[in-house]
């Protein structure tokens, strides 16, 4: 069941550029900030949706506990200008900050010198042979120091094949695609 409070009226839905509702003290909360917390069996996490007219509409996806309220459209090409996000742009973005983190995390774990890992993430879309379209697979690119990689490479891909294995967003992804993590030197 969805709280009363992750509804949203059509007068609420919002155009253009993120939102980001207040906190107690008015700050969003940055990397140096937030604080990573252990999944517990049974946690339920929520997100809902409102969209306003038929498929060339739009919405918003709205994230009760994070405060935050997302525009989002339906598909476009890739070369089409955008205000929002569409689902498929939320899929790549949801591996991509699951994965960042849970590196982060293994990183810290295997004292390995990199306090601000970041990633890119390639998604593919194609023909679903059961009809319409699907994600056909997902590249992780970690973006990691040369000079990391020239001190530390081995220590580097354990962080990241445990990334890999503990990701649970990554895991999600994995049983609808392929998805492969690849190291590019920055």
């Amino acid at each position: 069941m969805i709280p009363r409070e992750a509804t949203m009226t059509e007068s609420e839905i919002p155009s253009g550029k993120n939102t980001r509702m207040s906190q107690a003290d008015g700050a969003a909360p940055t990397a140096s900030t937030a604080t990573a917390k252990e999944p517990e069996p049974g946690q339920i996490f929520y997100a809902a949706a409102n969209w306003k007219g038929d498929g060339a509409g739009a919405g918003v996806i709205r994230l009760p506990a994070a405060g935050l309220t997302i525009p989002i459209a339906g598909s476009r090409k890739p070369d089409e200008p955008a205000a929002s996000a569409n689902p498929e742009e939320l899929l790549l973005a949801a591996v991509a900050a699951c994965f960042v983190n849970t590196w982060a995390i293994f990183l810290k774990k295997l004292q390995v010198a990199y306090p601000e890992p970041a990633i890119r993430l390639d998604g593919s879309l194609g023909k679903d042979p059961a009809g319409g379209y699907r994600m056909t697979g997902a590249v992780i690119h970690a973006l990691v120091p040369a000079s990391l990689l020239e001190k530390d490479r081995a220590r580097v891909e354990k962080t990241l094949q445990l990334s890999e294995k503990y990701c649970i967003i990554t895991k999600v992804a994995r049983a609808a695609m392929p998805v492969r993590v690849e190291i590019e030197a920055v």
